[in-house]
């Protein structure tokens, strides 16, 4: 039904960008398919519970956190050539490993106030310092409800404007894999616009659930915040 451009890379299916359940990796972030015999890069949307189920997810993890738990470093990829070559990789600079739990490991940005809880299953999480310490309150995070705009091959119609999410998850076939959100994680979502492009469609919405963050993480933060020291920008 829908482009290759708009599916999981993990399970073919559409994916509905949502923080935490269904994200995306942009080609500029040079992140390796070292998983994958055929393409070199890896990019584009997936579903974290397609990655917890991937066979080769720990391939996936390993890789992912080598480009989030480092700063800026060389990269070898094959070239059309068919030689190998050395290229600069922008790291996101998680250097700080300070907490192996039961589900994961947290990481620290080591010049700003920030984390990454990186699942074993392969799915990472970025966590600011209000997130900290709201998850060391024993509050559960809600993901991010900005806007955000996907191209749908196939126009819905005008009647797309007065859909609940349950209607849009159906139109897009989408319905079972995303059913542990909608019946777990209290989803909110809103119609914001939209617009015929070429045969298909443009569709603006807002979309968030509760973020599937375990407690445990948040009994980390609670004793780590306790004697942690703010960093200062000026000091990035």
């Amino acid at each position: 039904m829908f482009h290759d451009d708009d599916m999981c890379t993990f399970c073919g299916r559409f994916a509905l960008e949502v923080e935490s359940w269904a994200e995306l990796v942009q080609p500029y972030r040079s992140m390796l398919a070292t998983w994958d015999d055929e393409v070199t890069y890896f990019y584009g949307y997936y579903h974290h519970d397609c990655v917890r189920k991937f066979k080769r997810n720990s391939e996936f993890r390993a890789e992912m956190l080598g480009w989030i738990c480092q700063g800026d470093h060389l990269i070898t990829v094959r070239g059309g050539d068919g030689d190998l070559h050395d290229l600069r990789r922008i790291g996101l600079g998680y250097t700080d490993r300070v907490a192996t739990l039961g589900a994961g490991e947290v990481f620290e940005d080591h010049r700003f106030n920030s984390w990454v809880f990186a699942e074993y299953a392969g799915p990472v999480h970025f966590l600011t310092l209000e997130d900290a310490e709201a998850l060391a309150r024993g509050l559960r995070l809600r993901g991010n409800a900005g806007g955000t705009s996907r191209f749908l091959p196939e126009d819905p119609g005008p009647a797309v404007a007065q859909w609940d999410l349950a209607e849009l998850l159906d139109f897009l076939e989408i319905t079972d894999l995303y059913r542990p959100m909608v019946e777990d994680l209290q989803p909110e979502y809103e119609f914001w616009g939209g617009g015929a492009k070429g045969s298909g469609y443009v569709l603006e919405y807002s979309l968030s659930c509760v973020r599937p963050i375990p407690v445990e993480v948040g009994d980390f933060f609670s004793s780590y915040l306790s004697d942690y020291t703010r960093k200062r920008i000026e000091d990035a």
